[in-house]
């Protein structure tokens, strides 16, 4: 197990944190990616810390969880999608007294029942949810967004010496980045964008390369601009009330002055 992670697992789960630790969770997403602590090690330390008496550690954990699930790829997927671990949610689910707790892990077999449908792999997990339903335990709504990241994955990390874009050599002083969004490998010079990456689970912006920011920014583009119309012509049907009802308290006080 990396010390490293441990380390970071722990910063991401502290019982003091009042709001998600994305940066603690994003780096324990990168080891995992990076192939520097194995799946299997990850996923057992999470658990322990899901297991936490202390309700806050267990709900942080849970968070790491399930960014891990959304980022970390397929490997990642099938060590959770074992009757094994959803044996363990299931009776944590049934065991634990924290609602915060429970409720986040049904939220998580929701969405995973939902995005693993009819792939025969992962039917355990919908075999979990089916026994849960059964035993009387309600589900938190579908959340559809939540729920699509398998048809948008987070793209595996690509490898290489030189920046993608401009095809300087790594070394001591340029550093390599990965843009999260596409998975290649960029100096800083080109990598030094950041967005939001909803689709992925990211709640924080985060870096990206310049080609796909600036291929949101476009995709976006559109929709600015149809907002900027509608407000300037709701700005514009606003006016001409105001105009119409100082007309009309204007014939009014005339009519009474006469």
């Amino acid at each position: 197990m990396s010390y490293r992670f441990v380390k970071l697992l722990d910063a991401a789960t502290d019982q003091t944190l009042v709001e998600p630790n994305w940066e603690g969770i994003l780096e324990c997403v990168d080891l995992i990616r990076g192939k520097e602590v194995p799946v299997k090690d990850a996923i057992k330390a999470i658990q322990k810390r899901y297991h936490n008496s202390n309700p806050h550690v267990a709900h942080h954990a849970l968070m790491v969880l399930e960014a891990c699930v959304k980022n970390c790829g397929k490997k990642f997927i099938a060590e959770i999608a074992t009757k094994e671990f959803m044996e363990d949610l299931k009776s944590l689910v049934i065991s634990n007294p924290q609602a915060n707790v429970r409720t986040k892990i049904l939220e998580l077999i929701q969405c995973w029942t939902s995005a693993f449908k009819g792939i025969s792999e992962y039917k355990i997990v919908e075999d979990t949810h089916s026994l849960l339903k059964m035993n009387g335990f309600e589900f938190p709504p579908i959340d559809e967004a939540k729920a699509m990241f398998l048809a948008e994955s987070a793209p595996d990390w690509a490898e290489g010496d030189n920046c993608y874009r401009c095809r300087v050599e790594f070394g001591v002083f340029t550093r390599k980045h990965h843009c999260r969004a596409c998975g290649q490998i960029f100096c800083d010079k080109c990598s030094n964008k950041q967005m939001l990456l909803p689709q992925f689970g990211i709640e924080k912006k985060v870096r990206v390369c310049e080609a796909c920011f600036d291929k949101k920014t476009v995709q976006q583009q559109p929709r600015l601009i149809f907002r900027a119309e509608i407000n300037k012509a709701a700005e514009e049907a606003a006016a001409r009330e105001k105009a119409l009802k100082e007309a009309e308290v204007f014939v009014l006080l005339k009519l009474i002055l006469a």
